[in-house]
């Protein structure tokens, strides 16, 4: 969770790396920057160096981030993804490709229908989509068009989300508002807020459109793909890379691998590290969210909502379809060795 101090610092190394744009480029003896590194740079000398190393992802990484756009109906949607192999695989969020735009849109879901895919330089070319997991939000389409090196595409590698630390820095790009001519991908720095097994949260700012882009460590690599934005805009949720390759073969044959049921829209604001069947520990609280509000903190375990035991995520998100934005519920959570009942109004996600 961003605090406003650490919201104002990074306010002012955007405003520097704006300044060091114009500034002249880095000198040989200059000091690179350690891509695993979660500190702020400390002087002049390492925010160049860090703004170098954003650079070379940046220039490294557009050519295979690009803009998705599908028929739904009467609308066309568009989101955005990243080329990860050489034959034009792509992955994407499911919500992109499921035809409604919404997480649980996948119910009628079937692999194998056109789309366009838009290329940094904005040539369209052809691809359909294949699997996806709908409750995790993962999604994947094929490029259908030959690549123009040879028949091959550019790619990113994807690495282990699972390395990743806390407050490691992280680039974001992706399609703000859908692709744009002339635009290319759009940039954006941050850090890693917390790294679990299926989710990965940033304060890397998205938007409507950049859902399905590509997350990217320093090196280069893609470590998770957006999902969705959280209560603040310091608060961005993405796929972990790890959840791919739990489910990779089974998307590229365009496998529907889970079915989100339909949800009330209810949500509390808080976000889970492990997978659905262990107990609902609290990774991260949501900024201003409802649980927040209610006095609940990351660590805390969900052990009851009014009188329904949870002994699980899997369990607390059943219980929680059933309830509306604006309903007061009463959680019980374990805290340490203390027990609290805390009440929280539900609140609505945007759309």
């Amino acid at each position: 969770m961003t605090t406003r101090r650490s919201g104002r610092r990074m306010a002012g190394l955007g405003a520097l790396f704006v300044l060091l744009l114009a500034a002249a480029p880095n000198r040989a003896d200059d000091p690179k920057w350690d891509t695993r590194r979660t500190t702020h740079p400390e002087d002049l000398a390492e925010l160049k160096a860090l703004q170098s190393r954003v650079k070379a992802v940046v220039d490294k990484c557009t050519p295979t981030t690009v803009a998705i756009t599908i028929s739904s109906g009467f609308a066309v949607g568009a989101g955005s993804g990243v080329i990860v192999s050489e034959d034009g695989l792509v992955l994407t969020a499911a919500h992109v490709i499921a035809g409604d735009g919404k997480l649980g849109g996948g119910g009628g879901y079937e692999a194998g229908k056109e789309c366009t895919i838009v290329l940094p330089d904005g040539k369209r070319v052809k691809a359909k989509t294949l699997g996806i997991n709908d409750a995790k939000d993962s999604g994947m389409v094929r490029i259908t068009d030959k690549g123009p090196n040879d028949g091959k595409w550019p790619f990113s590698p994807v690495a282990k989300s699972a390395e990743l630390k806390k407050d490691q820095w992280v680039v974001s790009l992706g399609h703000p508002g859908g692709p744009k001519p002339g635009r290319a991908p759009v940039a954006r720095l941050g850090q890693i807020r917390s790294n679990g097994k299926d989710l990965v949260t940033s304060d890397c700012t998205l938007v409507g459109g950049d859902s399905g882009g590509p997350l990217f460590d320093l090196d280069g690599n893609v470590v998770g793909i957006h999902s969705r934005i959280g209560f603040t805009l310091s608060s961005n949720i993405h796929v972990s890379s790890d959840r791919f390759k739990l489910e990779w073969d089974k998307l590229v044959a365009g496998e529907v691998v889970g079915r989100q049921p339909k949800s009330s829209g209810a949500v509390v604001g808080v976000i889970f590290s492990d997978d659905e069947e262990d107990d609902a520990w609290v990774s991260v609280v949501e900024e201003d969210g409802p649980a927040a509000k209610a006095g609940v903190k990351p660590g805390d375990t969900i052990t009851k909502v009014n009188a329904d035991v949870v002994k699980s995520v899997k369990r607390f998100r059943e219980i929680l379809r059933d309830k509306k934005p604006g309903e007061v519920v009463k959680l019980t959570v374990r805290r340490g060795v203390e027990i609290l009942t805390l009440s929280v109004t539900l609140g609505k996600r945007a759309a």
